[in-house]
C-alpha cells in the first residue's frame, strides 16, 4: 500500500507470495499523477504488470537464511518499541496538535474524512493519513524513520563487529531490508531540524516541547549515522544523485514556505476567530499547506 517504488516494493515481497496477481491500493492523491493521461497510465500499468510477472516467474526461491530472518525480527522489535516510546510519550498529541497545522488541515478539505473521529481526545482517535500529513508538514516526518536508528545501533552494540557485518550483508542480500534503508534515507533527506524547531516553538509548554523535540533530534542524528554505517557511503543520498540534485533545488524554497507557515499559524491561532476568508491569514495558511504538500510530493 504505497510508500515505496512500485516495482521494487513488489520485488521485495516474500518468495511465492505473488502468483500471477497482486492486489494493491492506490491512494487518492496519486491517482491524477499516475492515471491522468493515457501515456502515464500505460507506463505505470506496465511497471505493475512487469513487476508482478517477474516475481511470479522466479523459480521457487530458497527462503532467506535463518540468520537474516532472526536479524530482521530483532531489528523490527527494537524499532517498534522505540517508536511506541515516542507515540506513548505523555502529551505527544498536545505537541503534535500545537506543532503542526493538523487542526487547520480540516478546513482545506483535501481528504474524504475528518482528521479525527468524533469526540477524539487521544492518539488512538486520530486518523492515519492526517497523522502522517501533519508530521510531514512540520518537517519532522517521524512516521517514516523514527526507531530505525536505535534498532541498528543496539544491534551492533549487542553483537559487535559480527553484527555490523551482518547488517551490511542484510543490505546486500535482502531486498526488503534494502528497500527499508533506501526509503528511510530518502525520507530523512526531507527532514529539516532547524525548520522543525520553529514548529516546535508553537508548543506552549516548554517542558513538553523540549522533551519530545529532544527525543526527535537525538533519534534523527542517530539514524543518519547508522544508515551511513550500513550503506558504507560517506554522504546521504549518494546512491540517488538525481534525487539529491532535485532536492538541492527544491528544499531552499520549501524551507521558506515552511517558515512563513509557522508565522501564519501563530497569527491565525492568536486571532482566535472562526476560519473565514475575512481573516487575512486564513487563505494564505491553507495555500501554504498545499504548497508544502506539493513541494514534498506527498500528503501522507
Amino acid at each position: 500500500r504505497g510508500g515505496a517504488p512500485t516495482g521494487r516494493a513488489i520485488a521485495a515481497q516474500p518468495p511465492g507470495s505473488v502468483a500471477g496477481r497482486m492486489r494493491l491500493t492506490e491512494q487518492g492523491e496519486v491517482v491524477s499523477a499516475r492515471y491522468a493521461n493515457a501515456q502515464t497510465a500505460g507506463h505505470h500499468l506496465e511497471l505493475l504488470a512487469s513487476a508482478v510477472i517477474g516475481h511470479s516467474l522466479k523459480p521457487e526461491s530458497v527462503p532467506p537464511e535463518p540468520e537474516l530472518i532472526d536479524a530482521m525480527e530483532a531489528l523490527s522489535g527494537t524499532a517498534y518499541a522505540t517508536y511506541r516510546q515516542l507515540a506513548e510519550y505523555p502529551g505527544l498529541v498536545d505537541y503534535y496538535q500545537a506543532a503542526s497545522p493538523v487542526e487547520e488541515l480540516a478546513w482545506l478539505k483535501m481528504g474524504s474524512r475528518p482528521t479525527r473521529r468524533f469526540g477524539a481526545a487521544g492518539l488512538e482517535d486520530l486518523r492515519a493519513i492526517p497523522w502522517v500529513f501533519g508530521w510531514s508538514q512540520n518537517r519532522h516526518l517521524v512516521t517514516g524513520w523514527y526507531g530505525l536508528g536505535t534498532a541498528l545501533e543496539r544491534f551492533v552494540k549487542i553483537r559487535g563487529g559480527e553484527g555490523a557485518a551482518l547488517l551490511r550483508r542484510l543490505f546486500e542480500a535482502l531486498p526488503a531490508f534494502r528497500l527499508i534503508v533506501d526509503e528511510v534515507e530518502k525520507t530523512l533527506a526531507l527532514v529539516d531540524l532547524d525548520v522543525a524547531r520553529r514548529y516546535a516553538e508553537l508548543v506552549p509548554d516548554p517542558v513538553l516541547r523540549d522533551g519530545i523535540f529532544g527525543m526527535i533530534v537525538e533519534e534523527c542524528e542517530r539514524t543518519r549515522r547508522q544508515l551511513l554505517a550500513v550503506t558504507g557511503e560517506t554522504r546521504p543520498l549518494q546512491r540517488f544523485p538525481n534525487l539529491r540534485r532535485r532536492l538541492e533545488q527544491r528544499l531552499p524554497l520549501l524551507d521558506r514556505v515552511n517558515l512563513e507557515q509557522v508565522e501564519l499559524i501563530r497569527r491565525f491561532r492568536a486571532a482566535d476567530r472562526a476560519p473565514s476568508p475575512d481573516n487575512e491569514d486564513f487563505v494564505p495558511l491553507l495555500l501554504s499547506i498545499n504548497c508544502v504538500a506539493g513541494g514534498l510530493g506527498w500528503t501522507g
